[in-house]
C-alpha cells in the first residue's frame, strides 16, 4: 500500500498532465512531418528525372524518328503512315519508296543517324541533316530542291520537335556574286555579257553530309548548250560548313 500511494502520490503531483502522452504526440508529429517532407522531396526528384529524361530522349533523337515525326504538312502527299513503310523498307535492305498521294513515286535514298536523302518525286528532293551545336541541342537543316526548268533550292532550320526557327539565325543570305568570277584572260566586257544571261537568278544547293557543308552553285536556266558552256567558266561553287553555331 505504500508503494501505491507513493505511486499515486507522484503522478499527481511530480507529472505535468498527460505528460507521457504529450510527448509521444509531440515525436509523433515530427515523425509525421519528416515523413510528409520526405515524400514531397521524393516527388520533387522524381519529377526532375523525369523532365532530365525526356529532355534527354528528345535531344537524342535520330534521323529516323525525325523523318517518321515529321508533320504532313511539310510534304502533304507523304503521310506518316507512308513514311514509316518507307523506313520499313530500309531496315530491310530493299528499294525504300512508296507511291504518293501525288500518283509518284517518293523514294529514301538515304537515311543514317543524323541524315536522310529524299526524292520526293521527279521534281523535287529533300535533304534533311541533324546538327549538333555548341549548346548541346540539335537542329534539323532542311535543303529543298525543285527541279524545274533549272534547280533551285530552299533551306529551312527546325528544332528536334519540329518547330520553325529562324533561317539567318543559322545562315547568311548568299550573294550571287560569291557564286561568280572572272578568268584573269577574259575581259569586263565578255565578263559581263555572260553574267547578263544568268535570268532569273536561281541558286542551287546541296548539303554534304561528310563534310556538314552545304555547297552553292548558280543554276543556269533559259540558255542554249553553248551558252552554257561558256557559263561554266565564269561560274564556281561556294562551300560553307557548321561551326556548331551556324554555316559560314
Amino acid at each position: 500500500m505504500p508503494i501505491i500511494a507513493f505511486l499515486s502520490f507522484f503522478q499527481a503531483n511530480m507529472l505535468p498532465k498527460s505528460c507521457l502522452f504529450s510527448n509521444f504526440a509531440h515525436l509523433y508529429d515530427q515523425e509525421a512531418a519528416a515523413s510528409s517532407m520526405l515524400k514531397q522531396m521524393r516527388h520533387f526528384i522524381i519529377c526532375i528525372l523525369a523532365v532530365m529524361t525526356a529532355a534527354n530522349v528528345e535531344a537524342q533523337k535520330t534521323m529516323r524518328q525525325l523523318w517518321v515525326d515529321m508533320p504532313d504538312t511539310i510534304v502533304p502527299y507523304l503521310n506518316n503512315t507512308k513514311r514509316t513503310e518507307m523506313v520499313d523498307f530500309y531496315d530491310m535492305g530493299v528499294r525504300a519508296e512508296t507511291t504518293n498521294r501525288l500518283a509518284s513515286v517518293t523514294v529514301l535514298d538515304t537515311l543514317s543517324s543524323n541524315f536522310a536523302g529524299i526524292t520526293l518525286n521527279e521534281a523535287a528532293s529533300m535533304q534533311l541533316a541533324l546538327l549538333l551545336s555548341d549548346s548541346g541541342d540539335s537542329i534539323l537543316c532542311m535543303v529543298r530542291t525543285f527541279k524545274g526548268e533549272a534547280p533551285e533550292s530552299s533551306i529551312s532550320f527546325y528544332d528536334t520537335k519540329w518547330q520553325p526557327q529562324e533561317t539567318s539565325n543559322f545562315i547568311d543570305c548568299i550573294n550571287t556574286k560569291q557564286l561568280m568570277e572572272k578568268p584573269d584572260t577574259m575581259d569586263v566586257d565578255a565578263y559581263d555579257r555572260l553574267t547578263a544571261l544568268i535570268d532569273p537568278v536561281m541558286v542551287e544547293a546541296v548539303f554534304l553530309p561528310e563534310e556538314n557543308a552545304i555547297a552553292f552553285q548558280l543554276s543556269t536556266p533559259l540558255v542554249t548548250r553553248e551558252e552554257r558552256q561558256r557559263l561554266e567558266t565564269i561560274l564556281k561553287q561556294r562551300k560553307v560548313k557548321w561551326n556548331g553555331k551556324r554555316f559560314n
